[in-house]
């Protein structure tokens, strides 16, 4: 299960990357005067790529850096299985029930 932060940096990923194909002959164009309606549409189009891609990066980020700093109990986890479905372990402390088969069979 992906986090919130972890979905805003994958999406922000994204929007950057698509910024690097979008954005770079209509900002030519723009800033060498030469541009036409196609060429301020795509240029609008990754500006807003750009600017909504490091907003999304930046506050993922903050996102995630705050899960790290939560402390984590038993109470709070994000358990991968159920108790159920988790093994004996052997090595561990007989719990109140069990005392009686500390040494087996009498």
């Amino acid at each position: 299960m992906q986090t919130k932060g972890t979905r805003r940096l994958i999406t922000g990923g994204v929007a950057l990357v698509a910024t690097l194909f979008i954005l770079p002959t209509p900002l030519f164009e723009v800033f060498s005067g030469t541009a036409e309606g196609l060429s301020l549409v795509l240029f609008v189009l990754g500006v807003v790529l750009l600017v909504g891609g490091l907003f999304l990066v930046i506050t993922g980020l903050m996102n995630r850096s705050r899960d790290l700093r939560t402390p984590r109990s038993y109470d709070t986890r994000q358990g991968t299985t159920s108790d159920e479905d988790r093994p004996v372990d052997g090595h561990s402390m007989p719990t109140a029930g069990r005392q009686g088969q500390i040494g087996g069979g009498l």
